[in-house]
């Protein structure tokens, strides 16, 4: 009979990544029970059993409402605690900074020699109208083996000197759906009644509406602590005299943030350099030439621009790239004393409700002045590199006026770039960490073509890829397409000469992966009807399948109903995955390695558009908390990726979706352990992390 050997437990200051192993298939083993056991903290001696939403094959959840994983217990030997912070059914967030450690059990169905477990007051069965919370037989559960418990973790933001979060984002999730639901009054009903492929109408306009709302619960548990990151920062500016701000922001428009950069300005205390970011085409496909109205640029930024002008326009400096070539990238603020550069905040997260709300994204906070003072200097740099002036342009759109800038031919000149062309020597920070920072664009040449040289900053990334010994997790939004002149080509490269190496991530767009190994696959496919339609985009690149240690997916969501999933948002805007991470090694005490900024990773990035892009070596607990971060996107994409291109394998040979029952996945039996304890010779992200 197997048994539990080993459990371990890591986290990123929002949820624990778990992974257990087994010397052996369980015996009667229908999955394991996990137990939150909090050490510190406001509920210090509490234990939380894990919730769970999925339910054995007979029964179905078509109201989505939770249970313990003492009812529908894991059937994995890997987990991600996503309740750790948050709540399991409200969107109430619980306050950082305390330990927890997991205790995990076998679990079994009740029988002759396996009394069932005492009902668990966090999942009844009726609820508080008496009637049933799930569709089914009850299957009691009884444990069938010891315990194992992981050792201690610490939920922090702190990771030896620098300070790190990530938005909740919406990533697709069902638990989203009810809260929209509940918000929106408008609930279908009988759901689980058979196949649906429409979301709940009005979704996305309800969570439109709320993301802006300062204080408002949706926004809040969505931008979970980034937003908190960025007002510190100004709070910090506000509240020290001789206390000052400098920022270079790609995108400003959430409106908090907008109100207290704007306050900040008009103090003095705030000098914003703001690039241009959004455009509006007026006209409808097939306009004729001698009726087109023009373009409008900048029409995202424009009522912060004005704003902030009207506060201090010494303070603020317009960066206009009106056109398709060059963006202003960057999303930094400097906090600077008495003239003295001493913390920088950096990372993915644009200024946007959309940003702190809707995408996946990292905030970064470095306390050190030789950093701090390197982007200062690069702000200066910026501020020293100016673009041609607005020339302000209004038009009707919609029967209504919109204003903006029109185009021009805005790019970095030469001085900037040669600047950023020689990067400073790398800072150590109090911990021991060694820090890099690079700077785009830093190429003589303006834009890039198929033949140009590798950039400096990627080269430097490449190298630290090349030199990984076990492992490279990666998030990435859109660094180029089919992995040429990017990241995600250099990883599969990597891959493919080292079949041991680990490489993982997931990205934004489809066109972001690498070609597949069919060439002519289709496109389209016929339907019952005759007609021809247009066939879902590839969403796992997986060149080994299983028994590959590569794989890259892209975001998706559910979007037909599969058991008692239903159809999910996938995106409230162009960024679903805005991440830019790199993670190498974590587990390697001085060898690790991460890298983030707001650098897309492709050549683009380097040679066309303001970036900065931050390396830090040697800090583990950093590294191991963007590896948590990268796995949650990724495994919450994966089943999604796997779901769609099941529909479009089934499309492209019948015709048809699949056929989608309601109800659970659960098996009843021992049996689903198998795929764990099959020979596999290419260890898996699991076997990394339990190593």
């Amino acid at each position: 009979m197997g048994k539990l050997i080993k459990a371990r437990a890591w986290c990123n200051g929002e949820v624990a990544y778990l992974s257990w192993e087994a010397d052996g298939p369980i015996a009667h083993c229908v999955g394991f029970m996990i137990t939150r056991v909090h050490e510190t903290g406001p509920d210090a001696g509490q234990r939380r059993i894990l919730p769970t939403w999925i339910g054995f094959t007979d029964q179905s959840n078509p109201n989505w409402l939770d249970q313990d994983s003492s009812v529908w217990p894991i059937q994995q030997y890997e987990w991600r605690d996503l309740t750790l912070r948050r709540s399991r059914d409200t969107a109430k967030v619980r306050p950082i900074d305390f330990r927890v450690h997991y205790e995990i059990t076998p679990m079994g169905v009740a029988g002759p020699g396996r009394p069932a477990l005492p009902a668990s007051p966090t999942a009844p069965f009726l609820d508080e109208n008496g009637n049933p919370r799930y569709e089914g037989p009850q299957h009691p559960l009884a444990k069938v083996g010891d315990p194992i418990d992981t050792p201690p973790i610490d939920v922090t933001h702190d990771y030896a000197g620098v300070r790190a979060t990530y938005t909740n984002g919406i990533l697709s999730t069902q638990n989203l759906l009810q809260q929209l639901e509940a918000v929106q009054g408008n609930k279908p009903k009988n759901v689980a009644a058979g196949p649906t492929t429409k979301i709940t109408p009005g979704l996305l306009k309800t969570l439109l509406k709320h993301i802006p709302i300062k204080d408002d619960e949706i926004r809040t548990f969505l931008t979970a602590d980034v937003l908190g990151f960025l007002l510190s920062m100004i709070d910090r500016a506000e509240k020290k005299n001789g206390a000052e701000l400098y920022l270079a922001l790609y995108e400003l428009h959430d409106p908090e943030l907008i109100e207290r950069l704007t306050k900040l300005t008009k103090a003095g205390k705030a000098h914003v350099i703001l690039s241009t970011a959004g455009s509006t085409d007026p006209n409808p496909p097939k306009t004729p030439p001698d009726q087109k109205q023009p373009v409008v640029w900048d029409t995202e930024n424009h009522a912060a621009r004005v704003a902030l002008h009207e506060a201090s326009a010494a303070n603020v400096q317009d960066r206009l790239f009106n056109n398709t070539a060059h963006i202003g990238h960057n999303k930094f603020a400097v906090y600077v004393e008495n003239g003295v550069a001493k913390s920088v905040l950096t990372g993915s997260t644009n200024w946007t409700e959309t940003g702190l709300c809707t995408q996946s994204n990292n905030a970064i906070i470095i306390d050190d002045k030789q950093v701090a003072g390197q982007y200062l200097a690069y702000w200066k740099r910026l501020f020293d590199d100016p673009q041609p002036a607005g020339q302000e342009l209004t038009i009707t759109y919609k029967n209504k006026p919109l204003t903006g800038f029109e185009k021009n031919n805005g790019a970095q000149e030469a001085a900037l770039r040669a600047a950023n062309a020689t990067p400073a020597k790398p800072d150590t920070l109090a911990g021991g960490a060694t820090v890099e920072v690079l700077f785009s664009p830093n190429t003589k040449a303006k834009t890039k073509n198929a033949d140009s040289p590798t950039p400096v900053d990627l080269s430097r990334v490449y190298s630290l890829m090349e030199h990984a010994n076990h492992a490279i997790l990666f998030l990435a939004f859109l660094p180029g397409y089919n992995g040429v002149q990017n990241i995600i080509g250099e990883a599969a490269k990597l891959a493919a000469e080292r079949p041991e190496l680990l490489v993982q991530g997931a990205v934004s767009d489809p066109k972001a992966l690498p070609p597949r190994a069919k060439a002519g696959e289709p496109t389209t496919y016929t339907a019952p009807d005759g007609t021809t339609k247009k066939l879902p985009q590839p969403a796992v690149w997986w060149p080994g399948g299983d028994a590959s240690r590569i794989a890259v997916i892209r975001a998706a969501a559910v979007t037909m109903q599969t058991g008692d999933l239903r159809p999910e948002l996938l995106s409230a805007g162009h960024a679903i995955i805005h991440d830019k991470i790199i993670v190498i090694d974590p587990l390697d005490a001085q060898g690790c390695a991460m890298i983030t900024g707001s650098h897309n990773f492709g050549y683009k990035a380097s040679y066309q558009n303001d970036e900065n892009l931050l390396i830090i070596r040697g800090n583990q607990p950093l590294a191991i908390a963007y590896s948590v971060h990268v796995l949650d996107v990724y495994d919450h994409y994966l089943m999604r990726a796997k779901l769609s291109d099941s529909l479009r394998k089934s499309l492209i040979e019948t015709g048809k979706p699949p056929v989608a029952n309601s109800g659970g996945f659960l098996r009843t039996t021992a049996d689903w352990q198998a795929r764990w304890f099959k020979p596999n010779p290419i260890p898996t992200s699991r076997d990394y992390f339990l190593s």
